[in-house]
């Protein structure tokens, strides 16, 4: 042997030797068990058990090789993780969770939108069905001609209408001398719903649908009655009755984008809570005003009686006789523009029971206040024609809620040939 190789091995059997050099140094080839080890039966246990992987590192381990510093900006590039829970807790990326989502929506509305047209067909086929069991067995009503088929008629609280496209309208008969206010807004015909136009024909619910989910509502320039209601008319209770039908709560509309009146957050009434008490659990939160103006203020009562010894009375204080009318607008919706300078009162009741003695509006929810005054006119003129022309906003007539049908047209034109008709020339109204 060499006189370098004896050197080298020297060397070699003195750096294993040292007391720097550690064995541990290299990385412990002891694999521990998968599972942890109980103590024999009737012992007194041994060691509490090592289980693996006690600490979970996200995004590789490079966090423990860098030394930890502050105020470092986030890399754009690194990835976030977002926590879903769906029969467990996940972790999921956010570029991934975010592609999953997109892709469920988009299947979700494909499957409602099969669904809808599913529906539409049986609809169809089962109005059809009844009708031609009804009138024989002529098919002369199932084309798609754009003229009325006089073969099939249906009568509906004795309004004479002649089914055309396919069973989707019905139109009035010629020589029907019934206004359009004697059709019934919702009628049902052999298990169909329809909806009465400004015409005074009527459209099958499924079409109503399939525009509404279209999303094509032509607004109207009008305020919402539901999401401008406060429902202060319950000042005198100490919870407003929300488990009654037809109630909703001001500042909301159960419609939302679908819903063909304005929604004016600016316009919303006064929170009966901040009138009363100037505050209100809600906070900002509140879907009702909490700005005290004169326009979404009543009147106080006790300055109209010359009682009112409040300097900061939060109620407005204008000069207005008992006998005038109150204020049909502050009425329905809690919010007048006028203001104090309303000939009318601002009161919370019904305006057309104080005004007429008759309130017409199924369900109406506002304060009914029987005056004698009152009710003596409205008993003089209980015969006379013009309790028509001051009926609630309920009354049988043509509505500002009849849409135009030119959108329906639109709209129809782009689905398939079974839901499609031609050349309508009236109005669909939505209730």
């Amino acid at each position: 042997m060499s006189t370098a190789e004896d050197q080298e091995l020297k060397d070699r059997i003195n750096k294993l030797a040292s007391p720097d050099y550690s064995p541990g140094s290299r990385g412990s080839y002891h694999r521990p068990a998968p599972y942890p080890q109980q103590a024999y039966r009737g012992g007194r246990g041994r060691f509490a058990p090592a289980y693996r992987n006690r600490t979970l590192v996200l995004n590789g381990g490079a966090q423990s090789a860098t030394p930890k510093q502050e105020n470092i900006p986030l890399d754009p590039t690194t990835p976030t993780w977002v926590t879903k829970t769906d029969r467990h807790l996940q972790l999921i990326k956010r570029d991934v969770y975010e592609r999953e989502t997109h892709q469920r929506t988009q299947a979700i509305e494909q499957t409602l939108k099969q669904k809808q047209l599913d529906r539409d067909r049986r609809e169809k086929a089962q109005f059809f069905r009844n009708l031609q069991q009804a009138g024989g067995d002529s098919a002369a009503a199932y084309s798609n001609s754009s003229k009325p088929v006089s073969r099939y008629e249906v009568e509906v609280d004795g309004v004479r209408f002649q089914v055309t496209q396919q069973g989707s309208k019905l139109v009035k008969a010629p020589d029907d001398l019934n206004p359009p206010t004697a059709t019934p807004k919702v009628a049902s015909l052999f298990g169909v719903k329809f909806h009465r136009t400004k015409n005074g024909n009527l459209i099958r619910h499924g079409i109503v649908q399939a525009q509404r989910r279209a999303g094509r509502i032509k607004k109207v320039n009008e305020r919402c009655k539901a999401f401008s209601w406060t429902g202060i008319v319950f000042l005198q209770l100490k919870e407003a009755p929300t488990s009654l039908p037809n109630f909703t709560r001001g500042g909301t509309c159960p419609k939302g984008p679908t819903c063909r009146y304005i929604h004016d957050a600016s316009k919303t009434a006064i929170c009966k809570n901040w009138l009363l008490k100037n505050d209100c659990p809600k906070g900002d939160n509140c879907d009702l005003s909490h700005d005290i103006t004169e326009e979404r203020t009543p009147l106080c009562m006790h300055y109209a009686n010359g009682n009112c010894n409040n300097p900061s009375c939060s109620y407005v204080h204008a000069e207005h006789s008992p006998t005038d009318p109150v204020c049909r607008v502050f009425g329905i919706y809690g919010y007048c523009d006028k203001g104090a300078q309303c000939p009318a009162r601002h009161v919370f009741e019904c305006p057309d029971f104080s005004n007429t003695g008759v309130c017409k509006l199924k369900g109406c929810k506002r304060l009914h206040i029987e005056r004698a005054s009152i009710l003596r006119k409205a008993n003089k003129r209980a015969s006379s024609e013009e309790m028509d022309d001051l009926s609630s906003e309920d009354e049988d007539v043509v509505d500002s809620d009849d849409v135009d049908s030119d959108e329906a047209e639109e709209f129809i034109s782009h689905n398939d040939d079974d839901m499609s008709f031609a050349e309508q020339k009236d109005f669909i109204g939505f209730t």
